[in-house]
């Protein structure tokens, strides 16, 4: 665990993480993630945040909810941290251990100020856990383009195809539908320059989202073929 990084309880019966040095210092330690991500050192930024997450959760009692403080700076740094971690291993496929590091930041914060379950989510569908996934779908927001895409996902797995209800829903999501049935979902200059902007257009928000979608979409194809023939 190292003696940088303490877990201190406050009088409101939650924990705070305290750093102790530069190492303990997770505010600084996610402001360098980010620097080595918008230089495009994607694997730099991926191994800080992995390795301040391997601290993080030796420190965390296993057998025992922890109640993290999100008001203290250093604290909700490191949520940030263990939160990017996640994102990370969903992405580059380990869709397992993504769920552990989603499912931990949800027992130190039950309201889920990161909003970690939509992620969650996806990782179960990677990994087939449909019962898991029906637990947390009432927490995905109604007005999300992922919510009829999960539904409609449920559905083909429980019955083998997609009601007309739930498809139409999923096409009122126009530029995240047309995504779906889209052949090609570059990541290029003008995409970046979009998402990164104040204000990004629909079209690349909803690119956004397919690519957090697309490593789960991957293990269902008959699925998309079906979405595709109902397109």
């Amino acid at each position: 665990m190292g003696h940088f990084l303490e877990l201190k309880p406050t009088a409101d019966q939650t924990f705070r993480i305290i750093g102790h040095g530069e190492r303990g210092d997770m505010v600084r330690t996610l402001a360098l993630s980010r620097t080595a991500e918008q230089q495009g050192d994607y694997e730099r930024a991926c191994n800080v945040r992995y390795h301040a997450f391997q601290h993080i959760v030796e420190l965390l009692p296993e057998d025992e909810p922890t109640e993290l403080d999100r008001n203290h700076a250093n604290t909700f740094a490191a949520m940030e941290i263990v939160q990017g971690s996640a994102v990370d291993n969903f992405l580059a496929g380990d869709a397992e251990l993504a769920a552990a590091q989603f499912e931990m930041l949800l027992d130190c914060d039950s309201e889920d100020p990161l909003e970690c379950t939509p992620m969650l989510s996806l990782c179960y569908v990677a990994l087939e856990e449909w019962d898991s996934l029906e637990d947390v779908m009432c927490d995905i927001d109604d007005k999300s383009a992922l919510k009829p895409l999960l539904r409609a996902i449920l559905l083909f797995v429980n019955e083998g195809t997609i009601e007309p209800t739930v498809l139409s829903a999923l096409a009122r999501h126009k530029e995240f539908w047309a995504e779906l049935l889209s052949e090609s979902h570059p990541t290029d200059e003008a995409y970046l320059r979009d998402i990164s902007s104040e204000r990004p257009s629909r079209e690349a928000v909803a690119r956004e989202l397919y690519l957090r979608c697309e490593p789960a979409l991957a293990h269902l194809p008959e699925f998309m073929e079906a979405l595709r023939r109902k397109a």
